[in-house]
């Protein structure tokens, strides 16, 4: 029963880590969208809001910075919690959201805060249409290994209570036989009082 326990916070945690990712990507996705799959030729003003949204997400109080790493902490407190349990199902399907919050990782820091330095700080306009797209696309890439995470997480949790409702039943219909049986030697051996008599 504590392992069960202890498989819902996990997935609680990292689900909750998750989906918090997703409503912060999600408000991007109003400048990003229009960044990857619309010409900005026809859309002059997407690289001007483009250019103020992530340029002031550079100069946000120092406060809110640490709101991503405390997001971040929640998610891998989830992960070690199913490590922790030290299952062959654990260690492939944490094992695997691991690998994929890395990927996240390393993207955001390789691609979309070297682009947003350059969003805030280059007056060259190619140069930060290019890093807009580079955000873009890591968000993107990004939103995919969340998605991955969640898919691994909830698989896990379906599979983790499958086998126990399994082994509920299996254990429910062996009472009921054992009972049946009971019974039936109990009218067994009425009968045979009743022959006797």
């Amino acid at each position: 029963m504590k392992k069960e326990s202890m498989q819902t916070a996990k997935v609680a945690l990292i689900l909750c880590s998750c989906f918090f990712l997703y409503g912060t990507y999600w408000s991007d996705w109003a400048f990003d969208y229009y960044l990857l799959w619309a010409n900005p030729v026809n859309l002059p003003d997407v690289i001007a809001r483009a250019t103020f949204y992530y340029a002031n997400q550079a100069h946000i109080p120092s406060i809110l910075k640490y709101v991503p790493i405390a997001n971040l902490c929640i998610a891998t407190s989830g992960i070690i919690i199913g490590l922790f349990t030290m299952t062959d199902g654990n260690l492939l399907f944490d094992g695997a959201s691991l690998v994929l919050m890395f990927f996240g990782l390393t993207t955001y820091i390789t691609s979309v805060k070297p682009a947003i330095a350059i969003v805030s700080e280059s007056d060259d306009i190619p140069a930060i249409t290019i890093a807009l797209k580079n955000i873009a696309a890591a968000h993107f890439i990004m939103v995919l290994a969340i998605t991955g995470i969640i898919g691994l997480q909830v698989a896990h949790y379906f599979v983790m209570k499958k086998p126990s409702r399994g082994v509920g039943q299996d254990n429910e219909d062996q009472e009921e036989e054992e009972e049946e049986e009971e019974e039936d030697e109990e009218e067994e051996e009425e009968e045979e009082e009743n022959k006797k008599n």
